[in-house]
């Protein structure tokens, strides 16, 4: 997994200047999703890069924590959501395994 969390360290910056693709698409997706949130729910989205799609969501549920493998992609995604007045978002770094152990943990605290 470090080669993977090194990676995408080193491609942070770059990432999270480069443009969607497809932004009609996106929107799109981000709106069908939208329409399943319910204001009380807490989400979770694993790999959520630099936070581009929590940050847009956040506004439509109670809390999300946004997880990735990246330390410099999250970091971004921090301050993105700092510059945004956004409070309900919890950023964590880790895999899909370490994260279901936290939350197993935090399930039972």
């Amino acid at each position: 997994m470090k080669s993977a969390e090194t990676f995408w360290d080193k491609a942070a910056a770059r990432y999270a200047k480069s443009p969607i693709r497809d932004e009609a698409s996106y929107q799109k997706k981000l709106a069908i999703t939208r329409e399943y949130f319910q204001p009380d729910w807490s989400v979770l989205e694993f790999g959520c890069g630099t936070g581009g799609t929590a940050i847009l969501h956040s506004p439509y549920v109670r809390d999300i924590l946004a997880t990735d493998i990246s330390k410099n992609m999250l970091e971004i995604a921090q301050t993105k959501a700092a510059d945004a007045g956004i409070g309900n978002i919890r950023f964590r770094q880790g895999t899909l395994d370490s994260l279901s152990v936290f939350i197993v943990a935090r399930k039972r605290a």
